[in-house]
C-alpha cells in the first residue's frame, strides 16, 4: 500500500469510530429521555408541592422592597419635600 492509501484507511477508519461514538451517544440520549418522560407521566418529578406558590410570593416581595430601597437611594424620594402644589 501507498502512504496514500494508508492516510485514507486510516482516515475512514476515524470517520466509522467517530460515526459510531456519536449513534451511540444519540442512543443514549433517547434512552435518558424516555426515562425522564416515563417519570413525567408517573407524576415523579415535575409535581408542584404547593411551596412554589409561597417561594414565588416571597420572592415578588423581597424584589419589591430591594426596588424601593433602591429607587430611593438613587433618586432621594424624601416625602418631607413633597409638597401638595
Amino acid at each position: 500500500m501507498t502512504s496514500k492509501q494508508e492516510l485514507e484507511s486510516e482516515f475512514n477508519a476515524a470517520v466509522e469510530e467517530d460515526l459510531n461514538k456519536r449513534k451511540k451517544s444519540i442512543e443514549d440520549g433517547e434512552a435518558l429521555d424516555k426515562e425522564i418522560i416515563s417519570r413525567l407521566d408517573a407524576e415523579e418529578i415535575g409535581v408542584t408541592l404547593g411551596t412554589d406558590h409561597h417561594v414565588g410570593v416571597l420572592m415578588l416581595g423581597l424584589a419589591t422592597v430591594f426596588t424601593l430601597i433602591a429607587l430611593y437611594l438613587i433618586f432621594g424620594m424624601n416625602p418631607d419635600r413633597i409638597t401638595g402644589q
